[in-house]
């Protein structure tokens, strides 16, 4: 039975929308119960944009310091979401690979957010599934799939069903903001390219998707390795 890895937009798992979070945990639970779910890595949101943007404001300059405050926003929620799937779930978000490794060894559902500077919460989901064995992570975003552009800001785009990891590179390279279209990061890419794993991009505002896409339904858009995945 396929095993998945689930990593959703902290614009979803925020305590703003607590109706979206009780779903979620709905959600996750029936695909644990399943045997379906690996783990779930949750992003930063805007609570990380806030605390960057207010240590920006006030002088601090230094990355490193910017990605903390950004990480810890990101286990903020991961924490919330875990206490949310109590007593199914590690109730300490992990700090590392080798922590998330320990916690998934207990049986219950790990939540992960951030884990280091330098690297995304995409990248730390393509860690996980990597170290996991997943095969395929979805990515529960703020859109209902890749698109040759971000179709917030180009009424052009056309959505892409199945592409290449390889494809997806280039989509990403037209954009003129990187990190406002929620996608993987060139590190993510890597890791789910070496590793042969796929994911599915799906549109994370209905958790229903994230649960079809664990399911092996065609929603969203498919993105393989080169050399055509495990999955």
């Amino acid at each position: 039975m396929a095993r998945v890895v689930v990593k959703i937009s902290g614009k979803h798992v925020t305590p703003e929308k607590p109706g979206l979070l009780k779903s979620y945990a709905r959600v996750l639970k029936s695909l644990a119960g399943e045997g379906l779910l690996a783990a779930v890595v949750v992003g930063g949101g805007r609570a990380a944009r806030s605390y960057i943007d207010a240590a920006r404001g006030a002088g601090l300059g230094n990355r490193s310091m910017l990605d903390m405050l950004g990480i810890e926003a990101a286990r903020l929620n991961a924490r919330l979401l875990a206490y949310l799937l109590h007593p199914h779930s590690h109730p300490e978000p992990p700090r590392s690979l080798w922590e998330a490794l320990q916690a998934a060894a207990t049986g219950r559902i790990v939540v992960a957010g951030g884990f280091q500077p330098g690297q995304s919460t995409a990248a730390v989901a393509a860690l996980l599934a990597e170290a996991l064995q997943a095969d395929m992570l979805v990515l529960a975003t703020t859109v209902d799939g890749v698109y040759t552009s971000d179709p917030r800001r180009d009424r052009s785009a056309r959505r892409l069903p199945r592409l290449t990891y390889q494809q997806l590179l280039r989509v990403l390279e037209q954009s003129l903001e990187p990190g406002r279209y929620e996608l993987l990061d060139p590190l993510a890419v890597a890791v789910l390219e070496r590793s042969g794993i796929p994911s599915r991009v799906v549109d994370g505002s209905d958790p229903e998707n994230v649960a079809r896409a664990a399911r092996g339904e065609p929603v969203g858009s498919l993105v393989e390795p080169s050399g055509g995945g495990s999955g």
